[in-house]
């Protein structure tokens, strides 16, 4: 299957789909801005809900077995939350399982101070993942202190936000077709209440005209865009201030550009005017050329546009149930996705249906807390990085989950494929070089492709890879044939050396220190590294 000439389409049908029913006027007595805004000013609650994925297979199309077992593995792949309880905007629980198959997976997951944690039947012990805004050990960026406590802050921020961020969108993205409301009489846990059903249904042919309608009115919306402007200079004003002191700290030579920002980041007034008259003159253009750059866009491998695959055959449909505040009490949706070349990718459409309902709104609410006191697995790696290998290694061999992940879905396998320079890289970090048929390959740039945490001791001169999947930690020491690989000493084919600022070390030691395999195509100078 083709799934990342795919993955970026059906992202962008998907987002697409959400945004325009962020979107539409008052029908009847609904006001749908106010439903839709309400989605993200709502403190607390309880709920249910389920997701449930359907893919339908093209039995002509030519496809690995590999392939073939994943869509039978995801088709029916349900997520079913039982319990979700919303204590504050940033803090959440929900109880519920994964299903495939006939395997049935619970899960306990908590959200609280931008922090998940996540408890899951396979696992060794619950796993948290930090806040991913963090700056890792491997980043280029310029640390402080007061940097890292913006980045930290960021996600926070964000949330509080959103409320005017959405009424950005309500307030200007047109109707879609067919949109109505009318009473309905529903039970939500167990309570009979009397709401207004709003049914949406969105066609893929309708996309375009929507889309050129929301630019068009936000053209219109000086106040609005302004207001919108100002909130996201609320948000990232305090973090990109920090970002360019930290990165006048530490540049060297001329700082005139970083400096230059400044002034803007100082003056909220003046930077929401040079935003709004820089979008304003660009929507201008855009809006003006939209049908001609529409027409001009590239087509597919099968010569059919960006309106060919924008048909009625991608459709979204949506009921919602809203209660006289214009808070949504329940709701169901079907997204269907008709995909173009099955017989190449393998699959003929994509359905996800969901449902779900929620009570106590705006009530006190209490999380249910996940015990960590026999400890934790952060997933976070030290460059900052989420890898699959780390998801995988702190799960049971034995498990139900493990299996899916690892033997089914084979998400932790890799390869690496480089094309060898006769002489030293001209590209430090990233390009290898043979070194009188020794193939040296940058540690780093390797290891981290292979999922592996990487450290440098400047004192010592030493380079520690950790693989997290394999377990292994290797020590190698600059200018030296010596490695250590969990503590017993091994012979390199040559010593690790730097190159401009980048360590290089043979490629065969550093992958079969992580149980790869290395192979070489001599046509093409390739050297490829394989983790299964």
């Amino acid at each position: 299957m083709k799934k990342k000439h795919w993955s970026a389409k059906l992202s962008l049908m998907l987002i697409a789909l959400v945004i325009v029913l962020a979107g539409c006027q008052p029908v009847g007595s609904v006001d749908v801005s106010k439903v839709m805004s309400n989605l993200f000013t709502v403190k607390s609650s309880e709920g249910a809900s389920s997701v449930t994925l359907e893919l339908t297979a093209d039995p002509a199309a030519s496809i690995t077995p590999e392939e073939k077992r994943a869509i039978e593995l995801l088709n029916g792949f349900k997520v079913e939350v039982t319990e979700m309880k919303q204590q504050s905007p940033t803090e959440l629980s929900a109880k519920g399982s994964l299903a495939y198959a006939n395997v049935k997976i619970p899960f306990h997951l908590v959200l609280s101070d931008m922090i998940y944690t996540i408890q899951i039947e396979g696992a060794k012990k619950p796993i948290v993942i930090g806040n991913s805004a963090a700056i890792g050990a491997g980043s280029a960026l310029p640390t402080t202190p007061e940097l890292q406590k913006q980045i930290e802050q960021l996600g926070q921020k964000a949330v509080e936000a959103m409320p005017k961020f959405s009424s950005f969108f309500t307030s200007n993205f047109p109707n879609p077709k067919t949109i109505s409301a009318e009473a309905a009489n529903v039970t939500v846990n167990g309570e009979a209440l009397q709401l207004q059903k709003l049914h949406v249904e969105l066609k893929g042919s309708e996309l375009v005209g929507l889309i050129k309608g929301f630019l068009t009115n936000v053209l219109k919306d000086e106040e609005g865009l302004k207001q919108f402007i100002a909130a996201l200079y609320d948000v990232y004003a305090p973090f990109l201030k920090e970002m360019v002191k930290a990165g006048s700290a530490n540049a060297e030579g001329d700082t005139g550009a970083l400096d230059s920002i400044m002034p803007f980041l100082e003056n909220k007034t003046l930077a929401v005017e040079f935003i709004y008259t820089f979008l304003k003159s660009n929507l201008e253009q855009v809006v003006a050329s939209f049908d001609q750059s529409l027409n001009s866009l590239p087509k597919n491998e099968d010569g059919k546009s960006v309106q060919d695959l924008l048909n009625d055959n991608q459709s979204l449909t949506m009921d919602l149930y809203v209660d006289a505040e214009n808070v949504t009490r329940k709701s169901t949706s079907v997204l269907l996705l008709t995909l173009p070349d099955s017989a190449k990718h393998g699959l003929k459409s994509i359905k996800v249906t969901s449902s779900g309902e929620v009570w106590n709104v705006n009530k006190p609410v209490t999380i249910d807390p996940i015990d960590t006191t026999g400890g934790v697995v952060e997933w976070m790696n030290k460059s900052g990085r989420l890898t699959s290998s780390k998801l995988v290694a702190s799960l049971d061999p034995k498990s139900d989950l493990y299996k899916l992940l690892k033997d089914e879905l084979n998400i932790t396998k890799k390869e690496v494929n480089l094309t060898v320079s006769s002489e030293v890289s001209i590209i430090p970090g990233l390009t290898p070089f043979n070194d009188q048929g020794t193939v040296m390959v940058p540690a780093r740039f390797v290891a981290e492709q292979l999922d592996a945490d990487v450290e440098w001791d400047a004192a010592k001169q030493q380079v520690t890879i950790t693989d997290p999947l394999s377990g292994n930690v290797t020590v190698l020491t600059i200018n030296s044939t010596q490695a250590s690989v969990n503590g017993q000493l091994q012979t390199l084919e040559k010593a690790a050396v730097i190159v401009e600022g980048s360590t290089y070390i043979p490629v065969r030691f550093v992958a079969e220190s992580m149980n790869a395999k290395v192979g070489w195509t001599q046509e093409t100078q390739t050297v490829g590294i394989v983790r299964e």
